[in-house]
């Protein structure tokens, strides 16, 4: 029954918005009663010169109907008022009196049914004699999903000037303008992706609040939470996600993103006050939810990273030469190894300002340069490193499949990653005792790195979208863990005995890991795929192919460029190994096509048996392409055969194009295909009217192509070729009879001339 009143419903705004847009006439025509009247009111007898005033309207609807508010939720359309003032009048407004909720199956409604609209009116100097005021109102009237064409009205209220003593009369509309222009409750807002915060004091229990949203920002079906902490109260109001269609957000572009500004009324045990301000994020002293499982993923992360081969064996030999560097003193020991950690600490630090800098940049652009770190502590710009905005671009999608299918291709041992790199900052080391330890700290961080994603691809991308010092925080933890064995060693360095050797173990659990890095590509690139342009049927065999060749070019650096090989064996091994990375990288990238590009090719319809015979009875040839997904000549001819020209040429026959994919095997394709005499794809066959079927060769270039479709379409050039032929005439006919009154103006120029 909900689904049937909600069809209802949006059959009548459809009706509804017709009306209003063309001036149709669906039952509420123009000589239907008004639902709605209008008065208009001062708060004052008479005007004075520099003293404000209020002018109110009222627009009563006639029960049991009722209008809506500026945002009417999910039906219905907004109540709309204008007030034009004589000149010597400032005018602000219209404030608008609070309206209430309705819900029932159909959806939510914020209406009215004593709608009041009120204005702040300010006579200047130059303000003299009576001074009138045309206000035009346009409402519609609705009543259980029954809706009136809107209502247009105009009322005049006429001040005259005077002393500016307030009006008996004026009393529905005291509670407005009590509100207008403050707010009475001090009220901050802060946001997340999902919802708004309002943050206001109030000495007492309250029992009913409500916000009322100027724009549909805010989802109305939801419900407000109201939680309580002493007089301090916080409203949560969810935002609209776009999901529901008969609630659209004005702005598509800021859902998930921050809002940059909440307005609206806020309605508390019977009063209200007016909402005009600019949420924030919110402040980092609370603490994030789901931190100390982020915390603990990546600590755990860190730790496992020492049981990589090119960090674990580092960690006994690190060790021993801080034992040698402190000379037999356990405090020196335990500084170098403090050094160290704090090297590595450090890196992770570095890190994360990078991070929230790079995230930042737009902000910090527009920003004055000593305001920078009040912007960076704020951080706006952690809604840019969720993972879900990172999953919505194909470009950063591609790019991290490409990164972990290289990392995974590293610990399988197909080349080396950081081997050079493990004993990189030696110089630094041998130049100063605690400095050396320092930087030797930074550079495990980076031998360590890319062996990271098998344990921390949930915990990385969490941590990362969390705000800029929590984020900080997490990775912390993740160094701390990394760092964990040096410092415990370094207290007790006798316990490096104890550690088991390197040996095969080491590679074999290098190279299981793996595998958990060649799962996660998969699944990055079944999400890619999915951006893959229909119209461009070779896509994914395009990305796959390419995504090989990208594989190839590190199986040519692992092979050909290792240090025990020739010079020359490396500098051509590096050469082929980047020719191939560029081909693999060009050849998988996103799809560059334009809308334009797309519009360029005809639409290939699906073919089936009656829809071919549906355009043979109109009298238009049909061109099918029985094809499939596994044959590569088909995707071959795909590519090369139908060129602008070709397509051009069957546009100008009326050509319907047809594809009959027999990828998964159908009985109807197969029945065609048997007709025609062929047992396999490809076969491209032109159809028409009254004529045996033709079949193209199989492999076909444009030349081939048309060649094969010009003769066969040449009838349905006809009627071309003979509106060509009329024009031509019309066109000759036009110049003969402009000929002919050149040749009749003549003798009238000659006479003219004598």
């Amino acid at each position: 029954m909900n689904i049937f009143r909600t069809a209802l419903f949006a059959l009548a705004c459809a009706a509804q918005v017709a009306t209003a847009q063309f001036g149709m006439d669906f039952g509420f025509g123009g000589d239907q009663t008004p639902l709605v009247s209008t008065s208009a009111q001062a708060s004052v007898n008479g005007y004075k010169a520099g003293e404000p005033f209020y002018v109110s309207l009222k627009a009563s609807a006639e029960a049991p109907w009722h209008t809506y508010f500026r945002n009417p939720a999910t039906m219905g359309l907004p109540l709309e008022a204008t007030l034009q003032a004589p000149q010597g009048f400032q005018v602000e407004g219209p404030y608008w009196q609070p309206p209430h909720r309705i819900e029932d199956g159909v959806g939510v409604a914020y209406a009215y049914t004593d709608a009041v609209a009120v204005w702040k009116v300010t006579p200047t100097a130059t303000a003299t004699g009576d001074a009138t005021f045309t206000i035009n109102a346009t409402a519609q009237a609705c009543k259980e999903g029954q809706c009136s064409s809107p209502e247009t009205s105009t009322t005049s209220l006429t001040v005259a000037a005077g002393d500016g003593s307030a009006s008996s009369e004026w009393k529905n509309t005291e509670k407005t303008v009590e509100v207008l222009g403050n707010q009475p409750l001090n009220i901050s807002a802060t946001q997340t992706t999902d919802a708004v915060q309002l943050h206001f004091a109030w000495e007492g229990e309250l029992k009913k609040v409500y916000f009322f949203s100027d724009d549909n920002s805010i989802d109305p079906t939801a419900e407000q939470p109201l939680t309580q902490e002493g007089n301090n109260y916080t409203l949560t109001l969810p935002r609209n996600k776009g999901t529901n269609d008969m609630y659209p957000p004005t702005d598509a572009t800021l859902v998930g993103k921050p809002l940059p500004a909440i307005k609206g009324i806020l309605t508390f045990d019977g009063k209200h006050t007016t909402v005009n301000t600019a949420p924030q994020k919110p402040t980092v002293s609370g603490i994030p939810a789901g931190l100390g499982g982020i915390i603990l993923y990546l600590f755990l992360g860190g730790l496992i990273l020492n049981l990589m081969p090119c960090v674990f064996p580092v960690i006994g030999l690190k060790i021993m030469s801080f034992v040698e560097l402190g000379g037999g003193s356990r405090a020196k020991v335990v500084m170098h190894s403090l050094a160290f950690v704090l090297g590595i600490l450090i890196s992770f630090w570095v890190l994360g300002i990078m991070l929230i800098a790079l995230s930042n940049a737009t902000t910090l652009a527009t920003t004055p340069w000593n305001e920078w770190l009040q912007t960076l502590w704020q951080d706006a710009g952690s809604e840019s490193r969720k993972w879900a905005v990172w999953m919505q671009n194909p470009w950063v999608i591609y790019a991290i499949t490409l990164l972990l299918t290289v990392v995974g291709l590293s610990m399988y041992g197909v080349f080396e990653i950081g081997v050079s790199a493990t004993g990189a900052g030696q110089t630094l080391q041998n130049k100063g005792g605690l400095t050396g330890s320092f930087f030797q700290g930074l550079f495990i961080t980076v031998v360590a790195t890319p062996c990271s994603a098998p344990f921390l691809g949930a915990a990385m991308p969490a941590a990362m979208a969390l705000p800029g010092v929590w984020m900080v925080v997490a990775l912390t933890f993740m160094a701390l863990g990394l760092a964990s064995p040096y410092i415990v060693l370094g207290f007790f360095p006798s316990l490096v005995s104890k550690l088991p050797r390197p040996g095969e173990w080491m590679e074999s659990l290098r190279q299981g890991l793996s595998f958990c890095l060649f799962l996660a590509a998969a699944w990055l690139l079944a999400v890619y795929l999915s951006f893959m342009p229909e119209e461009d049927p070779l896509a994914v065999m395009r990305v796959l192919i390419s995504l090989v060749v990208f594989c190839a070019a590190f199986w040519v650096y692992g092979r050909w460029c290792p240090m025990y090989r020739s010079h020359k064996s490396r500098i051509i091994g590096l050469v082929a190994a980047i020719l191939l990375v560029i081909v693999g990288i060009w050849g998988g990238m996103p799809s560059t096509k334009t809308s334009d590009d797309a519009n360029a090719a005809p639409e290939w319809q699906t073919w089936t048996p009656a829809a071919m015979q549906t355009a043979l009875d109109e009298g238009r040839p049909v061109y099918v392409d029985f094809t499939a997904k596994w044959c590569a000549t088909c995707q071959y001819n795909k590519v090369t055969a139908y060129s602008d020209e070709v397509y051009a040429e069957m546009k100008r026959a009326g050509v319907v194009l047809m594809r009959a994919d027999n990828t998964e095997k159908n009985a109807d394709i197969e029945a065609e295909m048997q007709k025609l005499g062929r047992t396999s794809v490809p076969v491209n066959v032109l159809y028409t009217p009254k004529a045996e079927p033709a079949i193209t060769p199989e492999l076909l270039t444009p030349g081939i192509l048309l060649d094969f479709l010009t003769p066969r379409l040449a009838n349905f050039f006809a009627d071309d070729a003979v509106e060509e032929e009329h024009e031509e005439e019309g066109e000759l006919d036009e110049e003969a009879a402009a000929d002919a009154e050149v040749e009749n103006a003549a003798p009238e120029i000659e006479d003219d001339a004598e």
